[in-house]
């Protein structure tokens, strides 16, 4: 299909904003936009198709009604030639209504088509494209609808998927903007919401809307090739299988809509209860300190130098999380997946799959003093858990698929028994800790950075020469940590601190007296 020149004169055939008629849509929009922060910029997905033209077209009339500042998007898949018309459509309708347009160019990699499909592929790159838009308080608005809700359910049950997945797609959920570390959450602030305004709007009711509005196939909106394609399955269930079923039953799609928003009701009472149990299981820094005077500190070590210690720990446990095995073994099964699970959904980590979710309760019954380990991993993150000294300790890395082979970078928290392919190599730690060393305004010229060495030893004020081996036991640092330990090292052997990728100089306070 190719736009003609003329398509700005046949638009004009469509009815005038101002006389399209009250609907269930438009008041489903209306109330959206009501709903909204009128100081933030509300973001409408514009692929060009029928679904989010008409939302396009009805948030404009809302928008008379209930001043908000909107923005159209599009995004360019580049997969298929229809998406350059696609793009002509966007711009055009964006003139007509009067709105402003941004046009992201997605890039597929070839590996992550690999890994993921296509559908999944294209579904994350356009995700990830649209939220590139937004700041902190936006909003981002889809035109999934109530037929869409229904192909969902039905899809995530044949996938054998929980709850969660029956509950299909919620009607507004946070959206992380900008760059997140994989170990932290985002603050209500610094987040977006995307929103489907009409997800309980049935598509003829939006092609009824239309057909007032006098709006046609291939003049107002683009049919996508792709979308007859069965061999896609929500393709298929849309025109062999839900058809079938609403020859039989004539409800079928809102019945199924309907189930799906039960379950998004039921499944929020899980999550507060899994929320409630996380609470209780995951383990506090003070805790955590507890423990490692436990672990065999010393009675005469120095309160000054305890404070400085545990503040360095701090700032670095920030993006730790560790887990109790003790109030997770006192936990049913069931409520030991239901807050395993919890806990990756709400950090926007990958969830277990059931394998792994077993493998991770099999880690509940490990001896105190073995290490033993679960990975798993999805296009974006890596998680690592490891049970020791009674906690499960969590790492989450971003994942970097090249060439086939899969990459770790950055640390944020626990590091891998081992550096793993892609990791950074010991040298470029060594230059971060000494820009750190720089930073701190010490002479740099007589110290060089190491790693470890059997036998090193540090003068710990009030307690003299103490075995790094035993400072590290009693600091509670994990055996997989301290491979990444760069030590500053002078020219006569004597060692002047220990620096950590993710916890800085955490042994300064115990500094050789020079």
């Amino acid at each position: 299909m190719s736009l003609s020149p003329s398509l700005d004169s046949l638009c004009l055939r469509a009815q005038p904003l101002s006389e399209m008629a009250e609907s269930r849509a438009l008041v489903a929009v209306r109330e959206a936009l009501e709903a909204s922060d009128a100081r933030r910029t509300v973001w409408i997905a514009l692929s060009g198709g029928l679904d989010s033209v008409m939302l396009a077209r009805l948030a404009a009339r809302a928008v008379k009604d209930c001043p908000r500042r909107l923005r159209l998007v599009h995004v360019h898949h580049g997969l298929q030639a229809a998406n350059d018309d696609f793009e002509q459509l966007a711009r055009r309708l964006a003139s007509r209504l009067g709105l402003p347009i941004s046009v992201r160019h997605l890039a597929l990699a070839e590996t992550a088509l690999k890994s993921r499909g296509l559908e999944a592929a294209a579904r994350e790159g356009r995700l990830a494209a649209l939220s590139a838009c937004l700041a902190a308080g936006d909003s981002l608005w889809l035109a999934q609808h109530q037929d869409d809700q229904a192909e969902t359910l039905l899809l995530n049950a044949l996938r054998g998927s929980g709850g969660r997945g029956l509950a299909a797609m919620p009607p507004e959920r946070a959206l992380a903007v900008g760059e997140a570390s994989p170990g932290q959450d985002q603050l209500a602030n610094e987040r977006a919401r995307l929103l489907r305004p009409l997800l309980g709007i049935p598509r003829h009711e939006i092609l009824t809307l239309a057909s007032q509005q006098g709006l046609q196939a291939g003049r107002d909106w683009c049919e996508d090739p792709s979308n007859v394609d069965q061999q896609f399955d929500r393709n298929y269930l849309r025109h062999s299988v839900v058809p079938l079923l609403q020859a039989r039953w004539p409800q079928a799609v809102a019945s199924l809509a309907r189930s799906a928003q039960q379950l998004q009701e039921e499944q929020s009472l899980l999550d507060e209860l899994a929320a409630e149990l996380l609470a209780k299981i995951q383990v506090s820094g003070a805790e955590r300190e507890a423990q490692g005077h436990e672990q065999g500190q010393e009675q005469e070590q120095e309160q000054g130098l305890n404070q400085r210690l545990n503040q360095g720990l701090d700032q670095g446990r920030a993006h730790e999380t560790q887990l109790s095995l003790a109030e997770l073994a006192g936990l049913s099964e069931s409520r030991q997946r239901l807050v395993l699970r919890h806990l990756c959904q709400s950090r926007g980590w990958p969830v277990p799959p059931r394998g792994r979710l077993m493998s991770l309760q099999q880690l509940i019954a490990t001896p105190p003093d073995s290490v033993a380990e679960v990975h798993w991993a999805n296009a974006e993150y890596t998680v690592s858990v490891r049970a020791w000294r009674g906690q499960l300790w969590w790492q989450v890395s971003d994942t970097v698929i090249e060439q086939g082979v899969r990459h770790r970078q950055g640390d944020t928290g626990c590091a891998g028994s081992g550096r793993q392919p892609g990791e950074t190599p010991p040298s470029e730690w060594d230059a971060e800790a000494r820009k750190a060393w720089r930073a701190l305004g010490r002479d740099e010229q007589h110290v060089a950075f190491t790693s470890r060495q059997p036998g090193d030893v540090l003068r710990v004020a009030g307690r003299g020469r103490r075995d790094l081996k035993r400072l590290l036991q009693e600091a509670n640092i994990p055996p997989w940590q301290r491979d990444q330990l760069r030590v500053a090292r002078m020219h006569d052997g004597t060692v002047a601190g220990l620096w950590h990728p993710s916890r800085g100089w955490w042994l300064l306070a115990v500094l050789t007296q020079q």
